[in-house]
């Protein structure tokens, strides 16, 4: 994995938006060297929540898209979700 040199992302730093809007704000970000976009879904009255990562180009292990309930920052610019590598993310 390449190091990132960007500002190290955190959960705090990213857009959350209704589960069911048609609105949705976007940070662009870098993950694992690839641009994307991500944003958190929240349902309001479960208070579920879940990243949203969109990839401009597939990314080899997660295609073009992941969307995931399992996730927490171990630490800023380090993403785990449950089943997946680590990724290695970062403010574009």
């Amino acid at each position: 994995m390449r190091k990132i040199t960007q500002k190290l992302l955190t959960e705090k730093m990213i857009p959350i938006t209704p589960m069911n809007g048609d609105m949705h704000e976007k940070l662009k970000v870098v993950v694992d060297g690839q641009s994307a976009e991500c944003y958190i879904a929240s349902r309001i009255h479960t208070g579920s929540s879940k990243i949203v990562i969109l990839f401009e180009e597939e990314h080899p292990q997660l295609g073009f898209s992941i969307a995931a309930k399992n996730f927490h920052f171990e630490a800023p610019g380090i993403l785990k979700i449950k089943g997946i590598e680590d990724m290695q993310i970062a403010i574009a």
